[in-house]
């Protein structure tokens, strides 16, 4: 049986990726597959992983992958058309296979097939966990600051005034996180930035 695991809001994507992966991996000789919802438990013994990435959430720490145990495949669907570097990511997806939501489907099965059929053995699994080497990328103490301003809805005057900065300071620390990130503009920004506080809060990057 081949196990694989979804996490993607778009129900309408979901349920066309579910049927599509049936046809590539029943022409795999696999009879049996089942589709569950992804969560930290079952990350590390499913087959497959597709994961939704917003822009910017590639390039840190995705604790919850980082133990599989299983020589199978991650599966990322990309918001943009143009899809990470490779040599930039952090190690817990560094086997990741990266396609678009409107990449033509014979370019997505074809990526789908190849990375299936050279998937990594399970004993180079153990190089996913070493973190010391991680290529994950994070804040400094004063981008951490004025990113939980920008999420608490702050303009930049505001955030100047609470952490006694100039404004051009403020801009400055604002588009290093941007170019840091990949992000272009201050709503790809505010969608990271949130996405970090509600759905990857292994990382800890925001405190409450």
């Amino acid at each position: 049986m081949l196990t694989i695991a979804i996490d993607d809001n778009d129900a309408f994507y979901q349920h066309g990726m579910e049927i599509l992966l049936q046809d590539i991996f029943h022409n795999e000789n696999f009879e049996t597959i089942h589709f569950d919802k992804l969560t930290v438990a079952n990350s590390i013994k499913v087959d497959i992983i597709i994961k939704s990435f917003i822009r910017g959430e590639e390039y840190v720490c995705h604790p919850s992958l980082k133990f599989r145990n299983k020589s199978g495949l991650i599966i990322g669907v990309y918001e943009s058309n143009k899809k990470p570097m490779f040599t930039e990511l952090p190690s817990c997806i560094k086997n990741i296979v990266f396609i678009t939501r409107n990449e033509p489907i014979n370019h997505v099965m074809q990526t789908i097939i190849d990375a299936w059929r050279s998937r990594p053995a399970p004993d180079e699994l153990k190089f996913y966990r070493k973190c010391l080497l991680c290529r994950r990328r994070t804040f400094t103490e004063k981008q951490y600051s004025i990113s939980r301003l920008i999420i608490r809805g702050y303009d930049t005057q505001q955030i100047a005034q609470n952490l006694n900065l100039s404004e051009k300071t403020i801009s400055a620390h604002k588009r290093i996180i941007m170019m840091k990130f990949n992000l272009n503009s201050d709503a790809e920004l505010v969608r990271f930035l949130n996405n970090l506080r509600t759905h990857s809060r292994p990382v800890n990057l925001f405190c409450t």
